[in-house]
């Protein structure tokens, strides 16, 4: 995946600054999303940032704030969801298309799995949009990875990987 997310985005940033005059095109109907998490959460809100391949053949460079209840209130163990509460997103295509639109209420951050210590945590990510392109569903795999720092365990990376769908 991580092969996919190098070369995407360079695709993707190559065939958007080559083509500045390129004609809008319609927005692909799905898109396969890899990416990292691009600044410290704040607030509870995660920022990442990643590259797309759409269905129709197209490469995307995208961004997502996420907003969400803390992770404290969804502890691993338990079939508890973080609600997302909000948040904004952004997609600038190759065929020229760029999206943006914010989460609706009613997405969710689920814990999936957590390996023992302070190894990696695995969380399902559900969330609803409202875009300039119609309504769409984000839904993606949330992987952080943690060490251990004064006697707790604390995320040093994220990544994210899923598919975005219009319609």
């Amino acid at each position: 995946m991580f092969r996919l997310l190098a070369v995407a985005g360079l695709a993707a940033a190559l065939a958007v600054g080559l083509a500045p005059g390129a004609s809008a095109a319609a927005v692909s109907p799905k898109y396969q999303v890899a990416g990292i998490e691009i600044a410290v959460p704040t607030n509870d809100t995660s920022t990442f940032g990643g590259a797309a391949l759409g269905s129709t053949g197209d490469f995307a460079l995208w961004k997502a704030s996420v907003q969400h209840q803390a992770l404290s209130n969804c502890p691993f163990g338990t079939t508890t969801s973080c609600a997302i509460t909000g948040g904004s997103f952004s997609l600038s295509s190759s065929s020229g298309v760029k999206v943006t639109g914010t989460f609706t209420n009613g997405g969710t951050v689920t814990p999936v799995s957590q390996q023992t210590g302070c190894g990696k945590q695995v969380f399902a990510v559900a969330g609803a949009l409202d875009t300039s392109a119609g309504p769409a569903s984000f839904s993606a795999t949330l992987t952080h990875y943690r060490t251990s720092l004064f006697g707790g365990c604390v995320p040093i990376f994220a990544t994210i990987t899923g598919s975005l769908q219009f319609g």
